[in-house]
């Protein structure tokens, strides 16, 4: 992940002023000069659909852009509705979105979808979050140690609750390939029937955002691991596959994606308003108490995570579709 040094908010504005203004010298109208609709491919509350009303609030709040972004959700088929209306929108930068490389990837190689990232123009990325497993609060799987114990005693003993072809498939499925065993896949669905799968004891472990292990503590999930490089400082409790001599280290990050062919200078007017609005004072504290990494990432980067990702799915996905 690339983060940046923060700038004073006063210059982003002045070049973002300046940006906007190169727009009209060259003849163009001024960019953006409507709302912009940014797609959401997720129903309302969940973790994208947090972070971009975040970004939304502090880009109207701090006048980053002369118009507002209005947020639709387009929810469906594990994101494949949403991001395929957000390729398929005109390429004049009034449509926008945000995804996650992981499910786009995901998506393409399990044949979900015909498209990748190569069929957008990247914005850039605002944040990530880190993910891992949770199990039921009195579940018998104490440790990732016994989890590995449990899983290779018997083949297939132990369920894990996804929705086929994602990346709440796709992740576990890395973690098991290198500690050597293979999970019982059940399909059941999004983040919140995943967990009533867990709890209901239906499966015994399912991949959750940093985020959701937090918030459904409550509700009596126990985060088990982590897929991050060291511990979440508010979830210290919980240490990372890597202390568990299982090398997987995945995140989440949150990209922007507009259609192929949007004009690289409104591409560049988004990206400022956007880097400007994650590097917010306010911005960032709302995103860290959502266990949100705020930091910004250049098209590079995300290019750059996009591969690792690739480079651990393919072998895992070549395996689920023999």
């Amino acid at each position: 992940m690339v983060s940046f040094s923060p700038a004073p908010l006063r210059s982003k504005r002045a070049v973002l002023f300046l940006a906007i203004c190169a727009l009209g010298c060259a003849g163009l109208n001024a960019f953006p000069d409507k709302p912009i609709r940014v797609i959401v491919p997720t129903a309302a509350g969940g973790g994208h659909d947090n972070l971009a009303r975040i970004i939304q609030r502090t880009v109207q709040e701090q006048k980053l852009l002369p118009e507002k972004l209005v947020i639709v959700n387009i929810p469906g088929a594990g994101g494949a509705v949403g991001t395929r209306k957000m390729k398929d929108s005109p390429n004049d930068g009034y449509t926008i979105g945000i995804w996650n490389p992981n499910a786009l990837i995901s998506a393409r190689l399990m044949g979900i979808t015909n498209y990748d990232h190569n069929d957008y123009e990247i914005i850039g990325m605002t944040g990530y979050t880190d993910l891992g497993m949770g199990v039921k609060e009195d579940s018998s799987i104490a440790s990732v140690a016994k989890l590995i114990e449990q899983a290779k005693a018997t083949a297939g003993n132990l369920k894990l609750a996804t929705e086929i072809g994602t990346a709440t498939h796709i992740v576990p499925s890395i973690f098991a390939d290198q500690a050597g065993f293979e999970f019982r896949v059940v399909n059941s669905g999004g983040g919140s029937k995943r967990l009533a799968s867990v709890l209901g004891e239906h499966t015994d472990i399912s991949l959750f955002s940093a985020q959701a292990l937090i918030n459904f503590q409550e509700a009596g999930l126990r985060p088990l691991l982590l897929f991050s490089d060291e511990r979440h400082p508010l979830l210290p409790n919980t240490p990372t596959a890597k202390e568990s001599g299982i090398d997987v280290s995945i995140t989440e990050s949150r990209i922007w994606l507009a259609p192929k062919g949007v004009p690289q200078d409104r591409l560049e007017v988004l990206r400022i308003a956007l880097r400007a609005a994650i590097e917010d004072s306010e911005t960032q504290d709302r995103l860290n108490s959502l266990a949100i990494r705020p930091v910004f990432g250049d098209s590079e980067s995300v290019l750059a995570d996009i591969e690792h990702m690739r480079s651990l799915t393919e072998p895992i996905v070549s395996k689920i579709r023999r």
